[in-house]
């Protein structure tokens, strides 16, 4: 009984790793090289349905990024079909990205523009992954292809102001203690 359960649950577990796996459009993360610039980044789709595709930058010291994700969709008449992809979640280290949209409406449908934005200051040296999420839609129309694109830019942090008057101070704290053993061994 015990071994039946135990294959039962083997089984289930295997089942839900390889539904979760089929979700995302790329099998394993996709690595992006870290410059001091822009990396671009995106995925194309010739099929529709719901997505979730993992890009994975290293940083070796502190670094400023930000960037962008942006697609466009076209909603055609009252029913839900559209065509071009429709971002639902754009996450950079555990940091949501504030999401804009701009929608022009004309007769019979709609198009929609949206950009989610993404900024995180002074990450340290590590392995981080954004993530996005989103829907494809219908592929059919080479006016509104199924595909979504960003950048992603990376800057050498620079330190606050403050922490360069705690380097000061600790130079001077420094220099003052190096001062007073030199006056001491004058007077032994």
């Amino acid at each position: 009984m015990l071994v039946t359960t135990f294959k039962k649950g083997a089984v289930a577990l295997a089942f839900g790793l390889t539904s979760l796996a089929a979700t995302s459009a790329f099998a394993a993360p996709i690595v992006l090289p870290v410059t001091d610039g822009t990396v671009h980044f995106g995925n194309d789709f010739s099929a529709e349905g719901s997505f979730t595709d993992v890009f994975q930058f290293t940083l070796t010291d502190f670094t400023d990024v930000s960037g962008t994700a942006s697609s466009t969709y076209l909603t055609l008449g009252n029913v839900s079909v559209f065509q071009g992809v429709d971002l639902t979640s754009v996450v950079l280290a555990s940091s949501d990205a504030v999401h804009t949209y701009l929608t022009q409406s004309f007769a019979g449908g709609s198009v929609t523009t949206e950009t989610y934005t993404f900024s995180l200051a002074g990450l340290s040296a590590g392995t981080y992954n954004l993530t996005i999420s989103g829907v494809a839609g219908l592929t059919s129309n080479e006016l509104a292809q199924a595909s979504y694109g960003g950048n992603i830019t990376f800057t050498a942090a620079v330190p606050e102001p403050s922490t360069y008057g705690m380097l000061a101070l600790g130079l001077g704290l420094v220099g003052f203690a190096a001062r007073g053993r030199k006056n001491a061994s004058k007077f032994a």
